[in-house]
């Protein structure tokens, strides 16, 4: 006669289950948005190459636009690594925004005869992307600050809950400065200097130039991240 052996499912596994499962749930989402924020960029690009606008003027805002791709990608890791709480409806809606602001970002460069309409509401788009990058930054250093670690992992998470508040406050500071430009812009320069929105693909070098240090920041501080967990 064979012995039935009946499996049960503890408190702890199930926590565990519902953790991993929210997580991966929360990775396939973001991995959806981006790809849709991408196709976008795509479309957009073919229209602009069609255009007979000179690439000077698009090209470095469409640029820009693929480098925050980037750092929206970047700026999950390695922080989603030592998030162990339950994620809440803010941990889906922050990445949504966020990523609504990339689709806007490429949006905004379609063109319409030989001129980018929209252009000038670019900033505004980069400025939102920034601040909801810094709210989600706090969110889940926040996150971290509650959650409980082993000894060895202490100093490891407390660097990196210092490390997010810097870089939050850097992605708040910058995302105001892009307001102000949009600002700036819309209501002192479109309508009294028009012949200054010439110049605007230096607004978008520089916004280039931000996002490709933000991902090499992020790729430093990855590659450091890794050592400091092997080594303990």
């Amino acid at each position: 006669m064979t012995e039935s052996h009946t499996h049960q499912l503890s408190t702890r596994a199930l926590g565990q289950r519902m953790r991993d499962q929210a997580r991966e749930t929360h990775l396939i989402l973001q991995s959806i948005l981006v790809s849709v924020a991408v196709a976008n960029a795509a479309y957009v690009l073919a229209l602009l190459l069609a255009s007979r606008i000179s690439p000077a003027l698009w090209l470095p805002f469409l640029m820009a636009s693929l480098g925050f791709v980037f750092v929206t990608l970047a700026g999950t890791l390695p922080g989603n690594l030592l998030l162990v709480s339950m994620p809440d409806w803010s941990s889906a809606a922050l990445p949504l925004f966020q990523t609504m602001a990339l689709f806007l970002m490429f949006s905004l460069l379609m063109p319409a005869g030989r001129t980018l309409p929209l252009l000038i509401d670019w900033y505004l788009a980069v400025g939102a992307h920034s601040l909801i990058g810094a709210l989600s930054m706090r969110h889940g250093a926040s996150k971290m600050t509650v959650s409980s670690y082993e000894a060895a992992l202490i100093p490891l998470v407390q660097g990196h809950v210092s490390t997010v508040h810097r870089w939050s406050i850097a992605a708040a500071s910058v995302g105001t400065l892009w307001v102000a430009c949009w600002v700036v812009v819309r209501f002192w320069v479109a309508p009294y200097h028009p012949e200054l929105l010439r110049w605007q693909g230096l607004l978008g070098l520089v916004a280039l130039a931000g996002s490709i240090g933000i991902i090499v920041r992020h790729e430093r501080y990855r590659r450091v991240f890794v050592q400091k967990a092997l080594a303990d």
